[in-house]
């Protein structure tokens, strides 16, 4: 599974046509449209993003609904030491710093605690 989740990733960075990429990865067509579905679906199916689980991250639950705590949203440090602030109010942003950390943990060989 791993394995297919970063050639997805590979390919979603690309620039080549499906044809091209499953040439160059020497695996068939058939199981690239395969494995995409089956790694859209899991997620879903998981309640959680395989790919972010895979990256080290983990679910986090609130325990009732602490409008202070949401409103507080979430700090992302980075080894680096950058800090990074999103409001959990707005969900798209979020979603999105988590997808980018996740690919760039993945690109750098993944399983690195968050």
């Amino acid at each position: 599974v791993r394995d297919w989740q970063r050639r997805m990733t590979r390919f979603e960075e690309g620039r080549q046509s499906v044809a091209e990429f499953c040439r160059k990865e020497g695996v068939s067509a058939p199981s690239f449209y395969q494995w995409r579905k089956r790694l859209r679906e899991r997620p879903r199916a998981a309640g959680t993003n395989a790919a972010l689980v895979a990256a080290g991250f983990r679910p986090v639950r609130l325990a009732g609904t602490n409008a202070a705590l949401v409103a507080a949203g979430v700090a992302v440090q980075l080894p680096g030491g950058t800090q990074l602030h999103v409001p959990t109010t707005d969900r798209r942003a979020l979603r999105l710093v988590i997808d980018t950390l996740a690919r760039a943990d993945a690109q750098r060989g993944g399983g690195g605690a968050c």
